[in-house]
Order: C-alpha cells, then sequence, then structure tokens
C-alpha cells in the first residue's frame, strides 16, 4: 500500500470534464487527493514536487525532467477547437503585440509558431490575465483559452482557431495536453495500476456526457447542442499514432524557436 494519497493536479475547463469526471465522482477517492487549477499551475505544481501527476500543457513535457505519459489519453483537437483562439483587432500578419493568457503554456508556444511561421508576425508579447476586453484595449490581438475564450464576445474581431490553423498548416491534429506523472510517485499496487484509474475516470465522463453538458450550459453560453458537438468533435480524448506525430512536429518547431530546451522521445508509464 502507499503510504500518502496520490497526488493529482486537475484542469478544471470544460474541455478536461470528461477526463475527470471520475476522479471528481469518487474514483478511487481513498488514495488520490485532487487539486484544482489552470494548466500553468497544474505544471508549477508537478515541477515542484507538490503533486505526483497532472494535466498539462503538452510542451511542459519538454521542460520539466523525468515525466512519464500516461497512455492513449490527450486533450487534441482533430481540426478546429473553438476554445483556443488568438482574437484580433488586425490581420493576423500585421499583429504587432499579443497579449498571452497566463492560463496557458502549449497554446502560448503554438501561437507564436503560427504567427512567426504562418504569417511571419513577431508581435511583442505579454502575458495577462484572461481578460479580453484589457487585453485589447493596450494590445493588437490576445489569445485566450479554455471556459474564457469560449464566452469572450468576438464580433468585429479576426478569430485565429490554433487548432483549425495548425490543422491547415501540417494536416494534423494538435496535442493541448497530456496526463504526466512524476518519476518516484507512488505505485499502485493493484492490477492495470496507475493507468487504468486515468482510462476509467474518462469512461465514466463519456458516458455521463449529457450530466457534464447539463452543468456546463449557463456558465458558458452555448446551447447543449453545441456543447455536445465541441466535446465530440472539437476535442478529442485519444492519443493515437497522428497525435504522437503532431507532438513531435510541435516539439520541434518549439526547440527550433527557443521555447523549450531539447527535443526528447516521448516516455510512457
Amino acid at each position: 500500500m502507499i503510504d500518502r494519497p496520490f497526488r493529482i493536479s486537475i484542469i478544471d475547463y470544460l474541455n478536461s470534464a470528461p477526463l475527470n469526471y471520475g476522479f471528481k465522482r469518487g474514483l478511487g477517492f481513498e488514495r488520490f487527493h485532487l487539486k484544482f487549477q489552470v494548466p500553468s499551475i497544474c505544471a508549477d505544481q508537478l515541477r515542484s514536487g507538490e503533486v505526483d501527476a497532472g494535466l498539462i500543457s503538452s510542451i511542459e513535457f519538454l521542460r520539466i525532467p523525468e515525466l512519464r505519459i500516461v497512455p492513449g489519453l490527450c486533450i487534441a483537437s482533430p481540426k478546429r477547437v473553438r476554445s483556443v483562439v488568438i482574437l484580433s483587432k488586425v490581420p493576423p500578419e500585421e499583429i504587432r503585440s499579443l497579449a498571452l493568457d497566463t492560463s496557458s503554456r502549449s497554446s502560448v508556444v503554438l501561437g507564436q509558431i503560427l504567427l512567426r511561421e504562418r504569417y511571419g508576425a513577431s508581435p511583442e508579447t505579454h502575458a495577462m490575465g484572461p481578460d479580453l476586453a484589457a487585453m485589447l484595449e493596450t494590445h493588437d490581438a490576445a489569445l485566450v483559452i479554455g471556459d474564457p475564450a469560449m464566452r469572450a464576445r468576438k464580433e468585429g474581431l479576426i478569430v485565429l482557431d490554433l487548432a483549425e490553423e495548425w490543422h491547415a498548416w501540417t494536416g494534423l491534429p494538435f496535442v493541448f495536453a497530456l496526463w504526466m506523472v512524476r518519476e518516484g510517485a507512488p505505485e499502485l499496487p493493484l492490477p492495470g495500476g496507475l493507468a487504468l484509474f486515468f482510462q476509467k475516470s474518462l469512461e465514466m465522463g463519456q458516458q455521463n456526457l449529457a450530466t457534464i453538458i447539463d452543468e456546463a450550459w449557463h456558465a458558458i453560453g452555448w446551447t447543449k447542442l453545441e456543447l455536445r458537438e465541441y466535446l465530440t468533435e472539437n476535442i478529442s480524448y485519444h492519443l493515437g499514432e497522428a497525435e504522437r506525430e503532431s507532438l513531435a512536429l510541435f516539439f520541434d518547431k518549439a526547440v527550433r524557436q527557443g521555447f523549450a530546451p531539447t527535443e526528447k522521445a516521448l516516455r510512457f508509464l
């Protein structure tokens, strides 16, 4: 038996709700202690050892030593994501200043790579909280993610959907986040081990999409039909061959652009 709870840092956005569902409903409650955070704080807690596992931005695999990935699971978008966007007052090639949502890590790297390599723009960037009005008051454009991006008023703005841009450019899905586990995290002496709990949590979420949608639609402001489409078509939770290929390409570009120290092979539980 482990001598302390296994500590998990969890993103509390709608796109992660199916992955988190089982844990939030008591799956393995006697073994797990949950902390709810935005992706950037999840990564910081994993780096510091405050937690043993976290659902964190994919770019952090290159930045935090000794991580292993829970196999088969991720937050990805096959083509259009709708919740990770650059909202701009000017065409993308004319963006000179960009406010970056402090909640994100992979998305801010992806956004800058797309602007540099796809549109030839290298704006000055400043990290800000996800307040669109404040961001656009002092910048040409703002990169926002998650529920705030879904709620944002986009009238009169140019919208760059980052997953859609990546897919149009590379033909690949984009992997925003992965379950990652620290080396030396407690072992769970059970059949299937730790990974089984993460798989089971997602299975429970996918079986209860109606409940997730019912809980979200007032807060997000989308119709239930739009939310179902988002969770079943815009977001994918399967880490397959195309997703791995996309990660390799993203990591290569991130290292070349100076957003990560060095490439390394994916390591799994």
